[in-house]
């Protein structure tokens, strides 16, 4: 993506199309399940338009980039979404806020293009949405631009099917309506085709393969062992408590095993989200040295997870399963949230 930061003439058009998006009241006429896409003309990428404002609480327009964010919003628009929306949307996002829940730089900006607002729901603010990290002004040339398309053809859409909305509804044959461009930057045509999302490629299991393990460490460590012990149950997940370290803040993800039995946090570590599949391993390991036995069973609720760990159960001969829920964790992670939340007040 184009990293320019905008020019003023490109944050006013945004602002202008966001006052006549405000103007028509879109989310009188259609709810978040009528979606529909906007070709972004810069990279051709589809961006899955979902009107907020119906149920009368959030008001605005968020654009979800790609058929992978895609199926994030079905996910959570029909309740089988398993990671909290918070650490897997990944959109543009268009709302209407009070003042007090702007960023200085977003008030700075007001003031600098002479625009001026008042009263709850009356502040545009746009922001970037991304997983692992906290939502953000958007800044850069393309950003802008594209959340200005969307949102004039959201308009468009909205009074071209506002009286036949059961149209824009998902077709049998898998089919979004998506407006699409011909021309320039400067002339562009836009018309409708009714468009698959373009198709996933599966995750392949070497995408998960952590750094490999020091073999002489792992050799060390299997000659100090004393035993085994029970079942240890592992997963890793977002914190709720973001990390801000002068930047964007981010969400970092946390390492935890547990066992089973007593249902005892026996090993935890935080890391940001890139940093992950190296450290889940390096957790379990610091686990049996630091104790000198290894579980007799490791359970795990995500495949990723199991790759994450793979060297270090072969190298120990640790037997592995794949469950669809670990009894212990769950409370585990709940002790967890409220001690980080706890350390932070």
């Amino acid at each position: 993506m184009n990293q320019l930061k905008a020019t003023s003439e490109q944050w006013k058009g945004l602002f202008e199309a966001a006052t006549a998006f405000k103007k028509a009241e879109c989310w009188r006429y259609v709810t978040n399940s009528h979606i529909f896409g906007v070709e972004n003309p810069f990279n051709k990428e589809i961006g899955y338009c979902c009107i907020l404002g119906n149920g009368g609480e959030m008001y605005g327009l968020a654009v979800y980039l790609g058929t992978e964010s895609l199926e994030t919003l079905l996910s959570m628009l029909n309740g089988t979404q398993e990671i909290d929306p918070m650490f897997s949307q990944h959109c543009l996002m268009l709302s209407f806020d009070s003042r007090t829940e702007l960023y200085p730089a977003e008030l700075k900006q007001i003031k600098k293009l002479g625009l001026k607002f008042r009263g709850a729901n009356a502040w545009p603010t746009f922001r970037l949405y991304e997983p692992g990290f906290f939502p953000w002004p958007i800044q850069n040339e393309e950003e802008v631009l594209f959340l200005s398309l969307a949102l004039e053809q959201a308009i468009e859409v909205v009074q071209a099917y506002k009286n036949n909305l059961d149209a824009i509804f998902i077709r049998e044959d898998n089919v979004f309506l998506t407006r699409v461009s011909d021309g320039g930057r400067q002339n562009l045509v836009w018309s409708d085709e009714w468009l698959k999302p373009m198709i996933l490629e599966k995750a392949n299991a070497n995408e998960y393969l952590a750094n490999p393990i020091d073999e002489f460490r792992l050799a060390k460590a299997k000659k100090l062992l004393k035993g085994f012990v029970g079942i240890w149950e592992i997963d890793c997940f977002f914190s709720y408590v973001p990390i801000d370290e002068g930047q964007r803040p981010y969400y970092p993800m946390i390492g935890l095993i547990v066992d089973q039995e007593s249902e005892q946090i026996l090993q935890f570590g935080l890391t940001d989200q890139s940093g992950i599949q190296g450290k889940m391993a390096e957790f379990l390991l610091e686990m049996i040295e630091r104790v000198q036995v290894v579980p007799k069973e490791v359970w795990v609720c995500r495949e990723e997870v199991f790759h994450y760990l793979k060297q270090a159960l072969i190298s120990f001969e640790i037997q592995v399963y794949l469950k669809s829920e670990l009894p212990a964790m769950e409370d585990a992670r709940i002790e967890m949230m409220d001690y980080l939340i706890g350390g932070r007040g």
